[in-house]
């Protein structure tokens, strides 16, 4: 793979990793802000809109440039598709939020949007450390990081449905309550699929 096909693939991941710390800003924000969800729904539903145009081009180079063959390149290009993946859930996290009127932003969802940060800012830095040769072990350890976020998530998930249904004796506070843990897993996962894709690359490149 030239360089110059390198430059391009890491210029539109970097692009999507600043969209994603935008997103997760604005989906703290909307915790802050509960009241303004909407419009701050619409925002992020544009960094979204911003993320598939810059996919759009990069998939578009490729085929132009006839890149899938390459060994390296294939594997690059699934890595920048799950960033795609996760602006995709910030948008469907937003939506739900939105959708199921959430009008209340509790303690637990202030937690997980500042969790969401942490993993963004640290996808942000996985990409710039892949693109500037950081020694692979290094990587890998920021991967590993990154894993760890949806563990914890995954512990938060049980406990809370398993205090949701022994608890909550609505079933419409029920329903909207799982979707909103359901759409912040789905966010937690294509985090780990990225996670999972960096591995990929590193391992068949080291």
């Amino acid at each position: 793979m030239r360089d110059t096909d390198k430059a391009v693939v890491f210029d539109c991941a970097s692009a999507l990793a600043s969209i994603i710390i935008e997103q997760c800003d604005a989906l703290v924000e909307m915790c802050d802000f509960i009241g303004e969800r909407q419009a701050i729904a619409k925002r992020i539903s544009s960094y979204e809109s911003n993320a598939d145009d810059a996919y759009h081009d990069l998939c578009f180079y490729y085929l132009s440039n006839k890149l899938m063959s390459d060994m390296e390149a294939a594997p690059l290009l699934e890595l920048v598709q799950s960033m795609e993946n996760i602006t995709d859930s910030f948008e469907d996290l937003a939506n739900s939020i939105v959708r199921y009127n959430i009008s209340e932003s509790g303690e637990s969802l202030s937690e997980c949007a500042t969790a969401l940060y942490g993993a963004s800012q640290l996808t942000h830095d996985i990409v710039i450390a892949i693109r500037d040769g950081a020694p692979s072990g290094l990587v890998i350890r920021d991967l590993t990081t990154l894993d760890k976020f949806k563990s914890k998530y995954c512990k938060f998930y049980d406990e809370a449905i398993l205090e949701l249904f022994t608890e909550c004796g609505d079933a419409i506070d029920i329903i909207r309550s799982k979707a909103i843990y359901d759409a912040f897993m789905t966010l937690f996962c294509s985090f780990e699929t990225f996670s999972e894709t960096g591995y990929k690359y590193i391992l068949l490149n080291d």
